[in-house]
């Protein structure tokens, strides 16, 4: 429907240039917005997370950690070395010269990853 108006707008010919480009920006940004909304995640899938990242910390297993913030998603991998529930950090150790820390709240997904030869 939106597109509908939006190509209604492109052919009038009483709208301004800069009319225009405001409402393409507008629209762009109503995109950018819709992909980074964070989805919902119930207690169910956050206590699962939890297993699964507690899991992988005693036994020393391989993850992948999504998160989501501001700038959009980002994709981690390696072996979680800590989880301070304090600071809301998991520490990750990815065979870098540095763990890397990743802020809980941001965690949308968490996977364990199968080595296959």
């Amino acid at each position: 429907m939106s597109k509908k108006i939006n190509q209604q707008f492109l052919c009038s010919k009483m709208m301004l240039p800069e009319h225009y480009s405001d409402l393409r920006k507008h629209a762009a940004g109503k995109q950018w917005t819709e992909n980074h909304r964070r989805p919902h995640l119930d207690e169910q899938f956050q206590e699962e997370l939890q297993q699964i990242l507690e899991e992988a910390l005693s036994e020393q297993k391989l993850l992948k950690i999504i998160t989501l913030n501001s700038k959009g998603y980002r994709v981690y991998s390696g072996i979680p070395l800590h989880s301070d529930p304090s600071t809301g950090l998991i520490w990750l150790g990815s065979g870098k010269c540095r763990p890397q820390s990743i802020r809980a709240c941001e965690v949308i997904s968490i996977e364990p990853v199968r080595l296959s030869f």
